[in-house]
């Protein structure tokens, strides 16, 4: 068996946390056969997974995409919410919380000392429309970048006593850390139904606060850019144009954006609520979750003649 997940080209936080949770966690599932997948962390229930193999859902969510074509090459464990399990049409029960949730069955038992500092990390994408590091050290607040180290992303969570999440896995991660996250949208790319579906699988609502956006993407631009973005710009406004072409980025709104974007991330900081999921349900996810990895390691090592001892919770 093989994992499968998104793979960004200069890294994302949330789906980066595959490789960490399922090799430390489960590492006797893999191997290289390719004609099975484990399809984990991620909204990755749609046309763009592989269709040969036999795909092992555990987790994952549905929200990008097309919707795919569900045969028998799909088998279930279970879902990263009851919004993915009705799109499917499976088994309520199936619903359980994003296996990100898992990584503290990974992590070393150890204390982190607490800094006290709030900390931002908005959605990759975004990451790349705006120096949001600039911004949140004029808000004083700890910028972490989605693309970022993994471990040193954790352990900068781990710090925070408040996160605010753009990025979902930060506020899964934080969530399941135990600390307390705020939820936010700077952008319109951001999915509300992967939001929802995570949320309501810990009997939690999703109302995020609205940052403006910002745009100040030309700043680490050529000449040469600069006078291509601008030609590009003319062109659609004069209504040349094809939707096969790239369209350019958006203008820069920065000096009319930024004390706003600024005076929002240090309200947050200083005076808005808080999330975080009731401390029974958390564990109980876990639990329901390392229950369903035993089923996958029996399913497998069935199939395969060997024998592998259960997970200890």
């Amino acid at each position: 068996m093989k994992l499968f997940y998104y793979k960004d080209p200069i890294g994302n936080f949330g789906d980066d946390l595959n490789s960490l949770i399922w090799y430390n966690l489960a590492p006797e599932l893999f191997d290289n056969d390719d004609s099975e997948v484990l399809v984990g962390i991620g909204t990755l229930i749609n046309s763009r997974a592989p269709v040969m193999p036999t795909k092992y859902v555990f987790g994952s969510g549905v929200g990008y995409h097309q919707f795919p074509k569900i045969d028998d090459k799909w088998q279930f464990y279970c879902v990263r919410g009851p919004l993915s399990a009705q799109r499917l049409g499976i088994d309520p029960s199936l619903a359980i919380t994003d296996p990100a949730v898992l990584l503290t069955q990974v992590l070393p038992n150890r204390p982190v000392r607490p800094t006290g500092m709030v900390s931002f990390m908005p959605h990759h994408a975004s990451s790349r429309f705006a120096d949001w590091k600039a911004l949140c050290e004029k808000a004083g607040i700890n910028y972490i970048d989605p693309a970022y180290d993994i471990n040193e992303t954790i352990f900068q969570l781990r710090q925070s006593r408040l996160v605010i999440a753009e990025a979902m896995h930060a506020a899964i991660v934080a969530d399941a850390l135990r600390v307390p996250w705020i939820p936010v949208t700077c952008y319109d790319h951001i999915l509300d139904f992967k939001w929802n579906d995570w949320c309501q699988s810990l009997n939690m609502s999703y109302s995020p606060h609205t940052i403006a956006s910002i745009y100040d993407m030309e700043r680490n631009f050529t000449a040469t850019e600069k006078i291509k973005t601008s030609v590009k710009r003319g062109l659609r406004k004069r209504g040349i144009w094809t939707e096969n072409w790239t369209p350019p980025v958006p203008e820069t709104n920065r000096f009319e954006m930024e004390d706003k974007v600024v005076a929002a991330l240090s309200n947050l900081a200083q005076q808005a609520s808080s999330c975080l999921s009731d401390e029974g349900k958390h564990f109980e996810s876990i639990e329901r979750l390392m229950e369903k990895l035993d089923v996958v390691r029996r399913d497998v090592a069935r199939r395969s003649g060997g024998v592998y001892p259960r997970i200890a919770v």
